[in-house]
């Protein structure tokens, strides 16, 4: 009876170790998804994973294209569950094309949204932005 009982016991911590290590290590993305703007473009995913609590790091991929050609600047502008909002920026202009990627963690818990909208960058007038895309983590 005492040998069931240690088998039994050792077999509910292994399952157990195996649940919260998948858990910690498990992560979420999102499609890709584009948003434009005159002069701009960009097309952005979402990763997002947990080390202590779920979903506490979240990370932006995106492909943010010069559509215009004029010289000025394009950006994505990206922000998560209150968080200062970040820019990530393709200066090459003339129809150039460039990926940028960033990661931010979340010390207080996990990320339940992320937003992102794309920018042309346009010296001494308002930036030329298009309306923000919400994705659900």
């Amino acid at each position: 009876m005492k040998n069931l009982l240690r088998i039994a016991t050792g077999v509910t911590a292994a399952g157990a170790a195996a649940v919260l290590t998948a858990t910690s290590a498990s992560a979420a993305s999102s499609p890709t998804y584009t948003k434009s703007t005159t002069g701009a473009k960009a097309s952005c995913s979402f990763v997002s994973w947990g080390t202590l609590v779920h979903d506490d790091h979240l990370q932006i991929t995106c492909t943010l294209s010069d559509t215009k050609a004029d010289g000025d600047s394009v950006y994505v502008e990206w922000w998560g569950d209150g968080y200062a909002h970040r820019l990530l920026y393709n200066r090459g202009g003339n129809g150039s094309a460039k990926k940028v990627s960033e990661a931010r963690s979340n010390p207080d818990g996990s990320y339940q949204y992320a937003h992102f909208r794309v920018c042309r960058d346009i010296n001494w007038w308002p930036d030329n932005c298009s309306a923000s895309k919400k994705w659900t983590i």
